[in-house]
């Protein structure tokens, strides 16, 4: 019996492996001629911006050269990150193209992402714009006499818009406050429509962009360019040069990119592709009438200028404050005392009940951690960069706000356990746990369906973990906070929170 077994195991084995030969030694099944269905532009902004604009161009006029449709996917959030992020987490098959403007740059530098501009390959570079400063003519500050005057009367109190933070359009208001010597409040949007819209609503008075950006809009005006010359299609637009500030030649240019790893025969054809849309008279034509120059930057001239667009722009977030400089010590060093607080902390608190004989309850750890907590954002808020030139507030402000908020809920938690003598249960593990849980379930959903409900369910869930059970109460207290945190990070500080793609 043993034998024959042995003998249908060896039997077995042999086919198996003959079968396994058999399916390795195929060829792989070729690969489908490229492309054989629709390629995908994503754009970051929303429909309006000139990014979107130029990417709808360029799919309409791919059409006459390609038998494969190319469709626009905005994907807005995170000043371009959501974007960049969306075609990376695809295959590198080409199918999915990257429309690129120069502000991904700080982009990638700001937020410091676990991603890079080298993981991307670029394909070509098809415009450069003129930076403008633009004006609502239905406003008090139209003329650029006008921003300059309003500027210095309100001493930094002017609101200028624009997309991101530290992007290329930020850092060209900088460097324009810095020229004229005035101050003013940058207020970032996710794309250059929102922004628009916001300067249309009268939120802003200027908004930093190109002219491309004024067609199809009468109520908005180039107050100024930065060009060497006049454009022709705006000759009573005056130029930076012309009114005394020296910023000539601050452009902005736009490409696609696709994800590296690419197979060369769809990058081949990709390059050609751009490049009969680079000659399109349709393009062409589009082009001249947005005062843009038409441009035709192959890979190897297109990551040239990447990469010393990413050096120059390191140099200007560091000198504006927005990016903190490596070398540093002292920033590492208040981060180094930061992150030990939470230890002393704790051991003090520890201290206090073994001196006071008593066991530690599900308050008082609450207490210690939001104390620890708030102590931690304070410190750490002075590692991070001052407020940028014409800015009041700048990144320390929300660490600050919260430290401030949650030492006095752990003030007034210690003081009822400490000194009050109030009874409480000791050991509510329970309690610390599902608030624990509750912080998890806020950070996994914040980016899915935005800041306010997620905030709203942590609140509220908080407060009836700790018991409380009159519901109205609860509801008023949860939108008092709500409320709370749109005058303060919306309205006052200009600081767009979270919207979630859900709702995107």
């Amino acid at each position: 019996m043993n034998v024959t077994m042995r003998l249908t195991m060896r039997i077995l084995g042999m086919s198996a492996l003959m079968m396994a030969a058999v399916v390795f030694a195929q060829p792989p099944a070729p690969r489908a001629a490229y492309p054989d269905k629709p390629i995908v532009i994503i754009v970051h902004a929303k429909p309006g911006g000139a990014i979107d604009l130029t990417a709808r161009v360029v799919s309409k006029v791919a059409r006459k050269y390609t038998d494969a449709p190319m469709v626009i996917e905005n994907r807005y959030g995170g000043s371009g990150a959501v974007a960049m992020r969306a075609v990376l987490g695809r295959k590198a098959d080409g199918y999915t193209v990257l429309a690129s403007p120069a502000t991904f740059i700080s982009t990638v530098q700001i937020t410091q992402s676990d991603f890079g501009m080298e993981d991307f390959y670029f394909l070509a570079c098809l415009t450069e714009a003129p930076e403008a400063l633009i004006t609502n003519r239905h406003s008090d500050v139209v003329t650029f006499e006008d921003i300059v005057a309003d500027a210095r009367a309100k001493e930094g109190r002017q609101i200028w818009v624009g997309p991101g933070v530290g992007s290329l359009d930020h850092l060209m208001a900088i460097k324009t406050w810095d020229k004229l010597g005035i101050t003013a409040t940058w207020v970032p949007y996710d794309g250059g429509g929102e922004a628009i819209a916001a300067l249309l609503g009268k939120h802003g008075d200027v908004y930093v962009g190109n002219p491309e950006d004024v067609k199809g809009r009468p109520d908005l005006k180039i107050a100024v360019v930065s060009a060497r010359e006049r454009l022709k299609n705006f000759p009573e637009t005056p130029t930076l040069l012309e009114v005394g500030c020296d910023l000539p030649d601050e452009i902005m240019w736009r490409g696609f990119a696709v994800k590296q790893g690419t197979p060369p025969d769809v990058i081949a054809y990709l390059d050609d592709l751009l490049g009969k849309v680079a000659r399109d008279e349709e393009w062409l034509a589009f082009v001249k009438l947005n005062s843009a120059k038409a441009v035709h930057y192959r890979h190897d001239e297109f990551t040239a200028i990447v990469n010393r667009d990413s050096h120059q722009s390191v140099k200007y977030l560091q000198m504006a404050n927005i990016l903190a400089s490596e070398t540093d010590q002292s920033t590492n060093r208040i981060r180094i005392v930061a992150w030990s607080m939470i230890p002393i902390i704790a051991l003090a608190i520890a201290l206090v009940l073994r001196l006071r004989r008593r066991r530690p309850a599900g308050v008082s750890m609450i207490a210690g951690a939001c104390l620890a907590l708030a102590v931690l954002f304070f410190v750490l808020a002075f590692s991070f960069p001052p407020p940028t030139k014409g800015q009041n507030v700048g990144a320390a402000t929300i660490p600050l706000i919260w430290s401030a908020v949650l030492a006095v809920f752990a003030v007034l938690q210690i003081r009822a356990d400490l000194v009050n003598h109030q009874h409480v249960k000791h050991g509510r593990v329970n309690l610390v746990l599902g608030l624990i849980l509750l912080m998890v379930v806020f950070v996994a959903i914040l980016p899915l369906v935005g800041f306010f409900p997620a905030t709203l369910i942590l609140l509220l869930g908080g407060i009836y973990a700790m018991g409380y059970r009159r519901h109205g109460m609860a509801a008023a207290v949860a939108v008092s906070m709500l409320v709370f945190c749109y005058v303060i990070f919306i309205r006052t500080l200009g600081l767009p929170l979270p919207e979630g793609s859900w709702f995107q």
